[in-house]
């Protein structure tokens, strides 16, 4: 409440700010230019909900393992670790 009237003293003492709060032109332009935002910004969120849902299968199929990524290092290394196992059995050999 003080803000508000630290303001409307400042106005009073200040002749030349008073004089741009009279020239109500810029606001409407700010006015207009908020509605066009805010039309805009309702007509893309009622887009957004009244769009399709994406509908899932009744009986989704089992994920399958990813062939590729971690997966693929994993087995990788299993596959190395064998090998040098079997190269220190001797069963390997270069």
């Amino acid at each position: 409440m003080a803000h508000a009237s630290l303001i409307a003293v400042f106005l009073i003492i200040c002749p030349t700010c008073a004089e741009a709060i009279s020239d109500m032109n810029v606001c409407f332009i700010l006015d207009g230019i908020l509605i066009l935002y805010g039309v805009i910004l309702t007509v893309l969120y009622c887009r957004l909900r009244m769009g399709p849902a994406k509908k899932t299968p009744v009986n989704p199929a089992e994920k399958q393992p990813a062939e590729g990524g971690i997966y693929a290092v994993r087995v990788l290394i299993v596959m190395i670790k064998k090998t040098f196992k079997k190269a220190l059995e001797g069963k390997v050999t270069a």
